[in-house]
């Protein structure tokens, strides 16, 4: 007799064979919801946060994946409330950090090994459901959605007109524990106010590594900040004798003159030497 993973396993194999086929979103729904309600513990926390919730045309948004289990090996994002073969953004193998891009995949799409996913430049048209599928070690599958919404710029609200191309890299690109690294920072906007470093994603000030101000020309530590810290006037972020504890998705933010912010993520891993 099969188990219910396994039944599980074939009802979603058959469901994205059938995506051309498909007639009623409300139907869709519903036995997605069934089937998400059937498959997910109730103890589960995994959870997905978009960020923003609501954006507006030319921003990024992140789907921010919380409490990824340690057990999974694998996870694929897709467009829509189902995970249908057609709308596949991207699927990551964590343990080796690969990532193979599906058909719905438009290039603006960055899949980070905590499982969240960052989608640059949204337009109207990426509103609507997004679905997270995780395997574990023993193939087991986990379904979980989330949804935001963009609108256009409204009156007096200021954006970029075009996307932003703030980035941050990795120097060295492997990083090792006791190694020095760079979160080298390039096409850091001009006419600045100032920028800030925060630990994870969330603005919080007790995550806030720290922050600089142009028209001070001064620097303010945060919570997050130790002595293993060097901020450089070009944005970039120094990291001394870096620990496995030093891991994790590291936030720059910047705000000009004015008032327009940007932002850019790095998921920074730490490999033993």
């Amino acid at each position: 007799m099969q188990s219910r993973w396994q039944v599980a396993e074939v009802m979603m194999d058959s469901v994205s064979l059938s995506c051309k086929d498909l007639t009623s979103w409300q139907g869709l729904l519903l036995t997605v919801s069934l089937l998400t309600c059937w498959l997910l513990p109730t103890t589960s926390k995994l959870t997905i946060k978009s960020m923003p919730p609501i954006a507006v045309e030319g921003e990024n948004v992140l789907l921010f994946v919380h409490n990824l289990p340690k057990n999974v090996k694998a996870f694929s994002w897709y467009t829509g409330p189902a995970p249908f073969k057609c709308c596949e953004i991207a699927s990551h193998v964590i343990a080796t950090n690969f990532t193979v891009v599906g058909l719905a995949h438009s290039g603006r799409e960055t899949v980070l090994n905590n499982g969240s996913l960052l989608i640059k430049s949204v337009t109207r048209k990426d509103s609507g459901y997004y679905t997270l599928r995780t395997l574990d070690s023993t193939s087991r599958p986990e379904i979980i959605h989330t949804e935001f919404f963009v609108h256009s710029p409204l009156l007096g609200y200021k954006t970029h007109l075009t996307p932003s191309q703030l980035k941050i890299r990795l120097v060295p690109l492997m990083v090792e524990e006791n190694n020095n690294i760079l979160l080298w920072v390039n096409n850091l906007p001009q006419k600045l106010q100032g920028f800030a470093w925060h630990k994870g994603v969330l603005p919080l000030d007790h995550l806030k590594v720290a922050s600089h101000s142009f028209l001070t020309n001064s620097t303010m530590r945060g919570y997050a900040y130790n002595e293993k810290v060097i901020i450089r006037n070009d944005g970039s972020l120094l990291l001394l004798n870096v620990k496995k504890k030093d891991a994790g998705l590291y936030t720059l933010r910047t705000l000009s003159m004015d008032l327009l912010s940007e932002w850019a993520i790095i998921d920074l891993q730490v490999k033993n030497p």
